[in-house]
């Protein structure tokens, strides 16, 4: 195995741990914004917005 192998070996293991260290996304389960309920989530997203998204994060911290 020469430096490279091990480099390349280095490389894959970090990025499997920050792979396994990720948040899980959060989906909406009836396409409504998870934090307003009032406004359609927009397409691969959990919320209608920005703010409504910034707002459950703040909320989420906050209360656990």
């Amino acid at each position: 195995m020469d430096i490279i192998d091990s480099a390349n070996e280095l490389n894959e293991l970090r990025i499997q741990a920050a792979l396994s260290n990720r948040q899980p996304v959060t989906k909406s389960i009836n396409g409504m914004c998870i934090w307003c309920e009032e406004m359609p989530a927009k397409p691969n997203s959990a919320y209608c917005s920005k703010d409504c998204g910034d707002d459950y994060e703040q909320y989420k911290r906050k209360n656990g």
